[in-house]
């Protein structure tokens, strides 16, 4: 068969061409969702509407209306709860500001067209001004318009049936999101504060993005970024230790301590204290029978059970009586380790990438990590120092390797 050569060739590529362009334009960038969130969104879109619209005919109102509006809301409200046009006075704002330029417009412009064009403008404009911006409130503003003009009573009436369709909607939303699909909802943009409690921020952060690096390149770009500040944060640190991990490649089974000292819940607190000054550390994980990790005991708990107010002279002497088992049945202090352990432990896997690890650590402020199994059987210890040795060698063999291809 003799190839097709000349315009011929051209036109047989068309289609290519065009399926490329719409893979790049329409199908790019979509928002693409879990099954589990396309699960919870659904769930909670059909619950919130189910208990808005009951609600609104239990009312002794004169029209028991769900607005169109409404449905558009509960896809952002549950599809993108973390979105900054779904957070409670981006909702309520955009129906108080769609209301009363839908209200005036229908009123005082008596071209239609003008009168929606003018609607949706102002409402996009009023929105952004008072950084409410919430999609539907276009919509909302449009459909008043078209549905007017109104009488005074009338409007009282559209005002009142539109306010109880935002609370409403905003309550359902509240209550499902928090107690039924389990989210954050509202979202907050306060991070955690470090373990130490004071102002500085978590040392994974000290050398990342700030507040004045992202004002810088959204105005940049001088466009709306529909992602909260603290979550483009939280992008940032999860792309840069996935780096890291994919350039160093290790995780805790390649630095962690093995030979694991423990205790027992019932291990009394005298040999507790001698097994950490005997092999200089800091922590024991607190295991059951059958070696499973229940809790950790560390040199802070000890000093926990002494008077806050003893000074230093009286601290050994102080120590000394808590260690001292108590005669007879009953004590007034505690006596075993399972009495002062700490029952809530983070816990790693032998797994866990080192880069996971290090973040962790730094938001917790933690001394130590247990390395669990499976079976929640300790397999090893990660302490701060591990760390380090582990970040210290992985910088020399970079740095050797890279001289030597020098």
């Amino acid at each position: 068969m003799r190839p097709i050569n000349g315009p011929c060739q051209g036109i047989l590529h068309v289609p290519k061409r065009i399926s490329a362009w719409f893979h790049s334009r329409v199908l790019s960038n979509t928002l693409s969702l879990s099954s589990s969130e396309r699960w919870k969104a659904s769930l909670g879109a059909l619950l919130c509407l189910v208990a808005c619209g009951l609600l609104l005919r239990s009312l002794p109102l004169d029209a028991h209306w769900l607005l169109a509006p409404v449905g558009a809301s509960v896809v952002i409200l549950f599809v993108q709860f973390h979105s900054p046009v779904a957070q409670p006075w981006p909702l309520l704002g955009s129906y108080l500001v769609a209301t009363l330029v839908g209200l005036a417009c229908s009123h005082w412009v008596a071209q239609p067209a003008w009168a929606a064009a003018l609607a949706v403008a102002l409402c996009i404009w009023l929105m952004a001004r008072l950084n409410c911006v919430h999609p539907p409130g276009g919509a909302l503003a449009l459909l008043l318009v078209l549905n007017g003009p109104y009488t005074p009573a009338q409007m009282l009436a559209v005002g009142e049936l539109i306010g109880i369709n935002a609370v409403a909607l905003l309550v359902a939303t509240l209550l499902i999101n928090r107690w039924v699909l389990r989210r954050r909802y509202p979202h907050s943009s306060t991070p955690p504060g470090p373990g130490h409690r004071t102002h500085d921020r978590a040392p994974i952060e000290r050398m990342g993005l700030t507040h004045t690096d992202l004002e810088s390149a959204v105005k940049t770009l001088n466009t709306f970024v529909d992602v909260q500040e603290d979550e483009l944060v939280e992008i940032y640190n999860l792309a840069v230790d996935h780096a890291f991990g994919r350039h160093v490649g290790l995780t805790c089974a390649d630095i962690m301590s093995r030979d694991v000292i423990t205790a027992h819940f019932d291990t009394d607190l005298a040999v507790a204290w001698q097994l950490l000054r005997n092999h200089k550390i800091k922590s024991l994980p607190v295991i059951d029978r059958f070696d499973r990790l229940i809790g950790i005991v560390t040199v802070a708990d000890f000093l926990r059970q002494i008077d806050a107010q003893a000074t230093p002279k009286d601290l050994a002497t102080l120590v000394q009586a808590l260690l001292k088992r108590t005669p007879g049945p009953y004590a007034d202090k505690p006596e075993v380790v399972g009495q002062i352990m700490s029952p809530e432990v983070f816990t790693a896997t032998p797994q866990t990438p080192l880069s996971e690890l290090i973040r962790q650590i730094s938001q917790r402020a933690l001394p130590h990590v247990p390395v669990i199994d499976a079976r929640r059987k300790v397999v090893g210890m990660v302490t701060q120092s591990d760390l380090l040795v582990a970040l210290y060698k992985s910088i020399a063999l970079d740095q050797a390797s890279q001289s030597a291809k020098a």
